[in-house]
C-alpha cells in the first residue's frame, strides 16, 4: 500500500467511535499532516511544518500511563485536557490511536451510522 492510499476501513468499536470522535474535535488540528504519511521507524513521531504536534499513530499509544498523562497535563505547546476530558473519553480516545497503523494524513468526518 502506498503513503498516499488511505488504510483500510474497518468497523471500529463503541469505545473507538467516540474516541474518533473526540480525536476528530480535540487533537486532528494538530495531530493530523496534510501532507502524504510515511510509517515511523522510531516512537518519537516526526514533527511537520503542516503540524503543530507529532503525527499520531499507535506507535504513540505503546505506553499508555504516559500518554494519559500527556493527554491530561499537556506541555509547552499542546493544551492539558484533565478539565476538560473525562477519563473515560481519555481512554476513548487512545483506543482510537491503537487503531491507527500509520500517522494520518487526513481524517474523514464519520458518516451517520459509523
Amino acid at each position: 500500500m502506498s503513503a498516499q492510499q488511505t488504510q483500510p476501513l474497518r468497523t471500529f468499536t463503541p469505545t473507538e467511535k467516540s474516541g474518533r470522535s473526540i480525536f476528530q474535535t480535540r487533537c486532528a488540528m494538530c495531530h493530523v499532516g496534510q501532507e502524504p504519511a510515511t510509517e515511523m521507524a522510531t516512537g518519537s513521531a516526526e514533527r511537520r511544518p503542516a503540524t503543530l504536534g507529532p503525527l499520531l499513530s499507535k506507535a504513540n499509544a505503546s505506553d499508555e500511563t504516559r500518554l494519559r498523562q500527556k493527554i491530561k497535563e499537556g506541555s509547552r505547546l499542546m493544551p492539558g485536557y484533565k478539565h476538560t476530558l473525562t477519563d473515560e473519553q481519555i481512554a476513548q480516545v487512545i483506543a482510537f490511536m491503537k487503531t491507527i497503523e500509520r500517522p494520518l494524513t487526513r481524517l474523514a468526518v464519520a458518516r451517520a451510522g459509523e
